[in-house]
């Protein structure tokens, strides 16, 4: 427990110092739910998800501005070519004719700071609309979240346990390198008693050596799985090339009942956040319509101005005002007429890609739901082969000892005794990744550790 503490401290919080100092190829015992946890501590992917979210939500509350006005501050200078004055000439007062002289209203020179406000009361729908994208953008968010989630939890099973699947199959190499050994030294020294023929000795002596060089590539098996699950949970700044991770959450078989293969299918229609991005491809096509729909609408606005502080400004103009306008386009080139037709035939392709996305998904469940039952039959199957493999090999064994078997007998039945074993490892392998395939069809990656707590373990 210790050692899986230091290694969660030095990971998680990037201390390269804490593996440094460690003697070189030190190892370190990890279960799933540890490795799961690191995992979406350090992956940078969701990292940047979690940030894309933020982004949305920033966009959302900025969407729900559009329903305010508009209050600012503008400072102005004005500079005209002349004064503004009155030029009255031809004045008659009583059929007499009088000079009135030019009288100055505004100085050419004009500086101005005030307040002014602007508020859409009316757009045609095109506000409604855009606030219905940013909610729906900010939905699609959260799906591709839960999509990555269950992505990396999925690469998590396949690296974790694999890597435990490598474990168990060098063990069972060993196992086989081991007990080849022991039918050498025995071969070697009934040789010399004149017991059994050179040939039965050079044979064990070649299957020790195949089994050897087999346990040999098991052990790099290891290395190339483990440098991959290392890759999936470390942080970025910590290096722990020289650190082996020795699984301690071991292949396994769950031990309930999963649900029904029509309840999987009606909960991936459901929950699955790919299938679900459709829903929100569906509102923003609708948001879009709406939007170019609304150009054919006028937009209304209301405004207002109040003029803080001047100079040079005439009394006679006014300081502050209100008003209200209308716009409406009559004519752009029938661009306005193929933007929402565009909106429209957008609509009917996603309503398209919703049936094809939902056959898509069912089928997915069905693929995995029946290849989950095969690997746990082949599992099953085992049992029985592995217990008749066993005594097979000990009954061989024990012939060649007493002289009445072969070499070959020995070698065939250890070779049939490990490719079973494997074979049980490999299906019990495939079983894991396979529920897991299925969780993250149905919307449930999360709950693959509850999985995990209701199941059989198994480590030969």
């Amino acid at each position: 427990m210790k050692r899986v503490l230091s290694l969660a401290i030095a990971i998680v919080l990037g201390i390269n110092t804490a593996i440094a100092k460690e003697p070189e190829n030190k190892s370190y015992d990890i279960d799933f739910p540890t490795a799961y946890e690191l995992m979406f501590n350090n992956n940078n992917t969701i990292k940047a998800m979690v940030e894309e979210i933020n982004v949305k939500k920033y966009k959302r509350r900025s969407a729900i501005g559009e329903y305010f006005p508009k209050v600012g501050v503008n400072a102005t200078f004005l500079h005209f070519n002349k004064d503004i004055k009155t030029q009255v000439t031809h004045v008659k007062v009583n059929n007499t004719p009088m000079n009135v002289p030019n009288i100055g209203i505004q100085d050419k020179n004009l500086t101005l700071f005030g307040f002014t406000a602007v508020w859409n009361v009316f757009t045609g729908g095109k506000i409604i609309a855009l606030n219905s994208a940013a909610r729906a953008e900010l939905a699609g968010s959260n799906l591709k979240y839960k999509s990555l989630s269950a992505e990396l939890t999925n690469k998590l099973v396949e690296r974790y346990y694999g890597l435990a699947f490598a474990v168990d199959v060098a063990t069972v190499r060993k196992m086989v390198m081991t007990t080849n050994e022991e039918h050498l030294n025995d071969a070697i020294k009934m040789e010399k008693e004149g017991m059994i023929p050179k040939s039965e000795r050079l044979h064990a002596e070649v299957a020790y050596r195949q089994a050897k060089k087999d346990y040999d590539a098991s052990l790099k098996d290891i290395l190339i799985v483990e440098e991959g699950l290392k890759n999936l949970i470390k942080a970025d700044d910590v290096d722990i090339s020289n650190v082996s991770i020795e699984p301690q959450s071991f292949l396994f078989i769950y031990n309930g009942e999963l649900p029904s293969l029509e309840e999987l299918k009606k909960e991936a229609v459901k929950n699955n956040p790919d299938f679900q991005q459709t829903d929100v491809q569906k509102r923003l096509a609708q948001a879009n319509y709406r939007a170019n729909a609304a150009n054919y609408m006028p937009t209304v606005q209301v405004f207002a101005y109040d003029v803080a502080a001047q100079d040079n400004l005439a009394r006679q103009l006014p300081h502050y005002g209100i008003g209200a306008g209308v716009n409406f386009m009559l004519f752009n080139g029938l661009s306005r007429y193929n933007d929402l037709k565009a909106a429209d035939a957008m609509r009917k392709e996603v309503k398209y890609s919703t049936v094809a996305a939902k056959n898509d998904v069912e089928s997915l469940v069905v693929k995995n739901y029946n290849e989950l039952k095969k690997y746990r039959e082949q599992y099953e199957s085992t049992d029985k082969s592995i217990e008749h493999a066993q005594e097979s090999l000990r009954c061989a064994m024990l012939a060649f000892r007493e002289g009445y078997g072969t070499s070959l007998d020995v070698t065939d039945a250890q070779t049939t005794l490990a490719a079973i074993k494997i074979q049980r490892l490999n299906a019990l392998y495939n079983y894991d990744k396979k529920l897991a395939e299925i969780l993250s069809n149905i919307g449930q990656s999360d709950k693959i550790l509850e999985y995990l707590k209701n199941s059989t373990q198994e480590k030969l």
